[in-house]
């Protein structure tokens, strides 16, 4: 479970975020949705801790949580495997398990999201644009969080591997873990997400459950989610 309550945060003169709640739930997928500049990652970075709000506060857990950025970066010079191994190091648990078990289940999850497991010889660094997404997402699978944040999940992703993490975010929401996602992709966040969370100018100004968004878009001229999000983000 996440739960963000009033969040605001400044850089200088320029007010990233002034009022900023929600909620997202356990076992469900909510998307957060937002203008360039609204606050989108901000606000993830608060909730991951990356940074302290200048007032409100963040819940987040139980669990362990993951993180895939819009753009990963890691160590230039380690390798895949040696990225990957540093994380069940640093895990206590059934999640660590022994190197075989680990192994397995990496080479599971690769299959499933479409990485070639012979990549995992070569440092990330060097990786397409799109394998190095993959690779996030499957640093964090193997590890098995029970909360996953993820900006802009299908980035550089083309249409099979879109469809593959698509798989695996309903994977993880099925297995009951929480699952916040940003993106621009709204014909995609519709297919997918639980309930939405629109931020405009730093603050939230609508969130609902999918049959609430429902609703919602029934009561406007559009007929998808796209119409109703420019609605509320229109100044």
């Amino acid at each position: 479970m996440i739960e963000a309550r009033r969040l605001a945060k400044r850089f200088g003169a320029v007010e990233a975020l002034r009022d900023v709640g929600f909620r997202a739930p356990k076992g469900a997928i909510t998307a957060l949705l937002g203008e360039n500049g609204a606050g989108k990652t901000t606000t993830l970075k608060i909730v991951l801790g990356f940074l302290r709000p200048d007032a409100g506060a963040v819940a987040v857990g139980p669990g362990p949580v993951g993180y895939v950025p819009d753009r990963p970066a890691y160590f230039p010079w380690l390798d895949g495997w040696t990225v990957l191994e540093f994380g069940r190091a640093g895990r206590n648990g059934p999640a660590g398990g022994n190197g075989r078990d680990f192994r397995a289940r990496v080479l599971a999850a690769a299959r499933d999201l479409g990485f070639d497991p012979a990549l995992l010889r070569r440092r990330p660094g060097t990786y397409s644009a799109g394998n190095l997404k993959k690779f996030a997402f499957l640093q964090n699978l193997a590890a098995g969080p029970a909360i996953l944040v993820v900006d802009e999940p299908y980035a550089s992703l083309d249409p099979p591997s879109v469809k593959a993490v698509r798989d695996a975010l309903l994977g993880l929401r099925e297995s009951g873990a929480t699952v916040l996602l940003s993106s621009h992709m709204l014909a995609e966040m519709e297919r997918i997400a639980d309930a939405f969370v629109v931020v405009r100018r730093g603050a939230t100004v609508a969130q609902a459950g999918l049959r609430e968004w429902r609703a919602l878009r029934s009561a406007r001229t559009g007929p998808d989610l796209e119409s109703v999000f420019l609605r509320l983000s229109a100044p």
